[in-house]
């Protein structure tokens, strides 16, 4: 708890800037993070502003001056979680059934598009291109059966502005299957095993004046690896069609896919 004490005061007296370097070093200023959201929500309904979320209590928002008050976070209700980190670990690479000839392979699911190179513990590798590793990753969940109903668990998902790292910060707050909270331990068991211990963290949901538990994600690295994949997605943008801010949010969310790999949230852009 005392990590997650330091972040409070950090976010609360780091200043506010207002420079947009999203192409230089991966970070977005307050306004180009509500150019991002305002984008997320009109391409996928299921993301919203806090404004538009007829379960808040608008009454019980700490409001950043920062931000307009109605835009102050963005939110995703009850998304699927339909297994945990460290089962999905354990199952093998190329597990095979042979039923009547057929063999059905399940490759594992634990893969990341973005992993820390073994070279240099603060360079981080996009490996795949991210469209095909979306196409992989669905293709993957729906060859796995859920055996049992209560292994399912469901998520509120929050994105914060952080004015300590200039970028966007993650908050899970989860349930099991009859709509019971889950505890800080149980929610840890959804976090990718290389994440959980390096960026997860127990804290209480800082939107609300009340208490609400919930694991958010450390953002010390969000840039780096922000910046590294809108530099691959711009390469292969053509001069007439350029990467803009607008999409920020949506790239972010692919690759905060690869810390909650079983969590199955839509982040795949439309052709209109």
């Amino acid at each position: 708890m005392l990590r997650s004490k330091l972040s409070q005061l950090r976010e609360y007296i780091t200043p506010v800037s207002n420079e947009s370097q999203y192409l230089t070093n991966g970070t977005i200023t307050p306004n180009e993070f509500v150019l991002a959201g305002n984008y997320l929500q009109d391409k996928f309904i299921t993301w919203s502003w806090n404004i538009d979320d007829s379960e808040i209590n608008q009454n019980n928002l700490k409001v950043r001056s920062f931000l307009p008050k109605e835009k102050q976070f963005l939110v995703t209700r009850k998304i699927l979680c339909y297994k945990r980190c460290d089962d999905i670990k354990k199952q093998n690479e190329d597990e095979r059934f042979d039923t009547d000839n057929n063999v059905w392979v399940v490759d594992n699911i634990n893969d990341t598009n973005v992993n820390q190179s073994s070279s240099n513990e603060n360079e981080y590798v996009f490996e795949e291109d991210l469209e095909l590793e979306e196409n992989e990753r669905h293709s993957d969940a729906e060859s796995i059966v859920i055996l049992n109903e209560d292994s399912k668990r469901y998520y509120d998902l929050y994105i914060l502005y952080s004015t300590s790292y200039r970028v966007p910060k993650l908050y899970l707050v989860g349930y099991n299957y009859d709509g019971q909270p889950l505890t800080p331990k149980e929610m840890l068991e959804d976090v990718s095993e290389e994440y959980r211990k390096k960026t997860a963290t127990i804290e209480d949901l800082p939107v609300f004046k009340n208490k609400v538990p919930s694991i958010s994600i450390h953002p010390c690295r969000h840039g780096d690896v922000m910046k590294l994949l809108m530099t691959k997605m711009q390469q292969n943008e053509d001069e007439d069609n350029k990467l803009t801010v607008d999409s920020y949010l949506i790239i972010f969310l692919k690759f905060i896919n690869s810390v909650v790999p079983t969590m199955e949230y839509d982040f795949t852009m439309d052709g209109g």
